[in-house]
C-alpha cells in the first residue's frame, strides 16, 4: 500500500488572536519590550510570554506579567545566559518533548489552527492546563500573525520548578535583572516573582 503524502495545510498563521495581546491594553503589543522597536510590520518576528495565575476556586485566571520581546533582543539575552543553563535546559526539553512531532500531529488535526488543542497541556508533562496553579504562555509572531510553529505552547507550574533547578546562579541573577528593570518591581513583588521567568 502506498504511503500517503503528508498533511499540506495553505496557512500556519492567523492574526494574533486575544490571548497573546496586552492584556494591559486590550490590544496586539505594538513595541518590544527591550528595544522599543515596532513589532507590528509584515516580517517582523518576535516571542510574546505570559505569566498566567489560575485560581481555580473561583474560576478566576490573572496575569502576572506579560512582554512582546523581538527576535534580535530574545537573542541577545539568551546569550548573556550561562552555557550550562542553557545547555541543561535543552537536554531537558530532548529528553521529554519531540516538538517535531507534537508540530505534526496538531497540524494533522481537523482544526489544525485552533489555538486552545496547542496550549491545552503542558508541552513537558502533558499536566491539563485547568489542572495548573500557575502556568506560562509562549508564542512566536510575525508582525500581526500568531506563526504556528513549534511554539505556540504552554508550561505547566510543576515543569517551571524542574527547570528553575537547571539554572545556574549566574543565569538567574541575569533574569532576576531583567524582571526589575522591565517590569519596575518593589521588594513585595520581587520576592513574588523570584524564579518566575523562564526565557526558552
Amino acid at each position: 500500500m502506498d504511503e500517503l503524502p503528508p498533511i499540506q495545510i495553505e496557512h500556519e498563521f492567523e492574526p494574533v488572536p486575544a490571548l497573546f495581546q496586552s492584556m494591559g491594553t486590550g490590544q496586539p503589543f505594538q513595541t518590544c519590550l527591550t528595544c522599543d522597536s515596532p513589532l507590528r510590520a509584515d516580517g517582523t518576528g518576535y516571542l510574546v510570554e505570559k505569566s498566567i495565575k489560575n485560581y481555580q476556586e473561583a474560576n478566576l485566571l490573572d496575569v502576572i506579567f506579560e512582554y512582546a520581546m523581538c527576535l534580535t533582543c530574545a537573542q541577545k539575552l539568551r546569550e548573556e545566559l550561562s552555557v550550562d543553563s542553557k545547555t541543561r535546559i535543552e537536554a531537558f526539553f530532548a529528553q521529554h518533548v519531540n516538538l517535531v512531532a507534537r508540530r505534526e500531529a496538531l497540524l494533522s488535526l481537523p482544526n489544525p489552527l485552533h489555538l486552545d488543542n496547542w496550549l491545552s497541556h503542558c508541552l513537558v508533562t502533558g499536566k491539563p492546563r485547568e489542572a495548573c496553579t500557575e502556568y506560562q504562555i509562549f508564542a512566536q509572531c510575525d508582525g500581526p500573525d500568531l506563526v504556528y510553529g513549534y511554539l505556540p505552547y504552554m508550561i505547566s507550574d510543576e515543569a517551571l520548578e524542574q527547570m528553575q533547578e537547571l539554572i545556574s546562579p549566574h543565569t538567574r541573577q541575569i533574569l532576576d535583572d531583567f524582571m526589575d528593570t522591565h517590569f519596575g518591581l518593589p521588594p513585595e513583588l520581587r520576592a513574588l516573582l523570584h524564579d518566575k521567568l523562564v526565557l526558552i
